[in-house]
């Protein structure tokens, strides 16, 4: 278990550590990753997972839409972290 200080220091917006998402009426912060871009035959593919409290977005599941700088992600799967304290989101561009 990840200590409570030690979470809200992680997403800390205000220094840059994580970035505002919102689903639905919430607005919280996740750590946003885009992952290398693959080449899949002619379609270049890149990867997008975002990281959150899992006490945030709480009911997040796929088909879901997230949005984040103003851009639409698609939820494909959310999964627990080991750690129980937060989850991992797997999103792509809608």
């Amino acid at each position: 278990m990840i200590p409570a200080t030690d979470l809200e220091l992680m997403y800390d917006t205000v220094n840059g550590f994580a970035v505002q998402a919102t689903v639905g009426a919430e607005t919280k912060p996740v750590h946003f990753r885009q992952g290398d871009a693959d080449m899949l035959g002619d379609r270049l593919v890149r990867e997008y997972t975002l990281r959150f409290r899992a006490t945030d977005f709480t009911s997040l599941a796929r088909g879901d839409t997230v949005t984040i700088n103003a851009i639409a992600y698609k939820v494909l799967e959310v999964r627990l972290l080991d750690s129980g304290d937060e989850k991992v989101a797997r999103v792509s561009k809608t």
